[in-house]
């Protein structure tokens, strides 16, 4: 995207994420693989105004494969998520309140 890595390394960063269990984790995926799936939705709409070349990259992969990811992540948050369903949601819910606290200061 032009950055060097002084540039990405400098960047802010969410310093205050809460600490994520292993029983957590499918939470974290939760969040993740949630937020690149919604980027798809604001580099479609960007691409009608910024046109074909312009490069968005910041918003990740453009070639679907976090796409491809989502309903791997379901079949397994089905198959092994039913005994930590609690853990797996305060985690996601952590994550969402860190990220929102973040955003918002």
């Amino acid at each position: 995207m032009g950055a060097s890595s002084k540039e990405v390394d400098a960047l802010e960063r969410c310093r205050n994420l809460p600490p994520i269990p292993a029983q957590g984790l499918l939470g974290y995926t939760y969040v993740i693989l949630g937020s690149s799936l919604g980027a798809r939705i604001i580099v479609k709409q960007l691409r009608t105004v910024l046109g074909p070349g312009a490069s968005l990259q910041f918003y990740g992969d453009e070639k679907g494969r976090y796409a491809a990811l989502w309903p791997v992540f379901l079949r397994s948050l089905e198959e092994n998520g039913r005994h930590d369903i609690r853990t797996i949601c305060a985690t996601a819910a952590g994550i969402f309140d860190a990220y929102e606290t973040w955003l918002c200061q």
